[in-house]
């Protein structure tokens, strides 16, 4: 902790001089020291913010025949939008008809 001429209780990281006060004001640190020197006050803001001050990664939102449902959807799109480019007009129109059906399967899905 450093004191500052305006504020005596101040705490500042000593390599890039970052202040608490001004994380809190704009929310970002300067340099890695922070992280450090500011650590406590981060556990409670990250703990306010997401529930915990632990990275425990990000899960995928969509998983299973879902995720195999949206990425087959992608897919014939894909392969629509070549037969198109090629002149496979009668491959485009079984791909529309397919692609249509497993839309409306994810629209009852929720996930388009």
């Amino acid at each position: 902790m450093t004191a500052a001429a305006g504020n005596m209780y101040e705490k500042y990281c000593d390599i890039c001089k970052t202040s608490l006060s001004d994380f809190y004001r704009t929310g970002m640190l300067g340099c890695p020291n922070c992280y450090k020197v500011f650590g406590k006050e981060l556990a409670a803001v990250l703990t306010e913010i997401q529930g915990t001050d632990r990275h425990v990664g990000k899960q995928p939102k969509i998983q299973g025949l879902n995720k195999e449902l949206l990425s087959e959807y992608e897919r014939l799109k894909e392969e629509k939008e070549l037969a198109g480019l090629e002149g496979r007009f009668s491959e485009m129109a079984e791909l529309t008809r397919e692609i249509f059906d497993l839309q409306a399967e994810l629209e009852r899905r929720g996930l388009i």
